[in-house]
């Protein structure tokens, strides 16, 4: 009677879980647009966090330097630092903005200006290039009308929105609304994550079992120690990459070295595929001024990513995070998928954590499996 309790149980058990994996496949979609909508909510208090990982480190820098140099109280030190480290933050936010709009600005109008001109220049390369090959040549002269009229439609789009500036306006108050929350949480979780880790460490104490409190430390160290690696080796990496770019367009004297610089180190905060955009986006910027410096730069470029690949990023990130790189792929088109650019930010050290976890587990029970075969051997 038992077994046959136990059969009828299990049976149950199997035909919940088959309904529940079709129901999950059937409306994948809906759930994945669920679960973006549930991301989107909790936006800023993911960018909170990522706040507060960028500057832990130098927040606690600064407020050491405050209690042993300066001799501060502990307090007093503690909120002077994260002062001065949002001052930082917010300095080189408008410094980064000041290197890029009015350079991008330049750009654009002087490609306007001398649009006549550049298409003709590119229109001789081309038609070089293809009476080698024995092709038809090409003649950009009616591009240049296009252009023009796109960018006459561009502005008659502009005026087309002005009755709804009401809409525009309250779509920036929100997103000023999702950066100060995030600036918050963030302030709290770098003042008070000794007290909130010891909150933590309580609840767990009480509520969960004593059988899996020891893995519930374990994850939670592992989180820890992958998101603050992450950060702290990835943000090292642009500022070193931007930085060697700045220095290399300087000495071969292309334009605009300051604004792509700044744009390479911003976008190579995404693994892999970031520096690249931003190299994309420079050969584009410099293609609007000469086709010659857009090679050049091109060049420079791809042997800049080779010392960054090969040198740069394992000396300075290394074995930290010890992703394979087809699972680092993996998570930067996930997160993509469900939250944009933050997601591919987000998507990495996630993955890093699945991926470490997993591994973990595997190595523990291969280590009961194998003393559990010394023991009956």
């Amino acid at each position: 009677m038992d077994m046959g309790k136990f059969k009828i149980k299990q049976g149950i058990i199997i035909l919940t879980y088959a309904a529940a994996m079709v129901l999950i496949i059937v409306n994948f979609r809906s759930i994945l647009a669920g679960v973006g909508k549930f991301f989107e909510l909790l936006m800023p208090f993911f960018m909170g966090i990522v706040i507060a990982f960028v500057l832990n480190r130098p927040y606690e820098g600064v407020k050491k330097l405050y209690v042993e140099k300066v001799h501060m109280k502990k307090k007093l030190a503690n909120v002077l630092a994260i002062l001065t480290v949002y001052l930082l933050l917010v300095g080189i936010i408008v410094a980064v903005v000041l290197i890029v709009v009015p350079q991008l600005v330049q750009n654009m109008q002087m490609f306007a200006a001398n649009i006549d001109t550049t298409l003709t220049s590119y229109q001789n390369i081309l038609n070089s290039i293809l009476d080698i090959f024995g092709m038809k040549q090409l003649n950009l002269s009616e591009l240049s009308e296009y252009i023009k009229e796109y960018i006459q439609e561009i502005q008659e789009i502009a005026k087309q929105i002005l009755p709804q500036i009401l809409t525009i306006t309250m779509n920036v108050v929100s997103g000023l609304v999702n950066v100060f929350l995030a600036i918050a949480f963030s302030i709290y979780l770098m003042s008070g994550k000794q007290k909130i880790m010891s909150q933590v460490k309580r609840a767990v104490q009480v509520l969960v079992p004593e059988k899996i409190e020891g893995s519930i430390y374990s994850v939670t160290n592992t989180i820890i120690t992958v998101f603050d690696n992450y950060v702290a080796g990835q943000t090292l990496e642009a500022i070193i990459l931007g930085s060697l770019c700045f220095i290399g367009m300087l000495v071969l004297r292309l334009d605009y070295a300051g604004m792509i610089s700044v744009v390479v180190a911003i976008t190579a905060m995404i693994p892999i595929m970031g520096a690249y955009v931003g190299g994309v986006i420079a050969v584009i910027l410099l293609l609007c001024i000469s086709v010659k410096k857009a090679i050049i730069f091109l060049v420079f470029f791809v042997i800049l990513q080779q010392i960054e690949n090969n040198v740069i990023y394992p000396r300075v990130v290394g074995n930290k995070i010890g992703l394979p790189g087809i699972w680092v792929l993996l998570g930067i088109t996930i997160g993509g998928k469900l939250m944009g650019i933050v997601g591919m930010l987000f998507g990495v050290p996630i993955m890093t954590i699945i991926y470490t976890l997993f591994k973990n587990s595997v190595h523990n029970r291969e280590k009961i499996r194998k003393q559990k075969e010394r023991t009956f051997s």
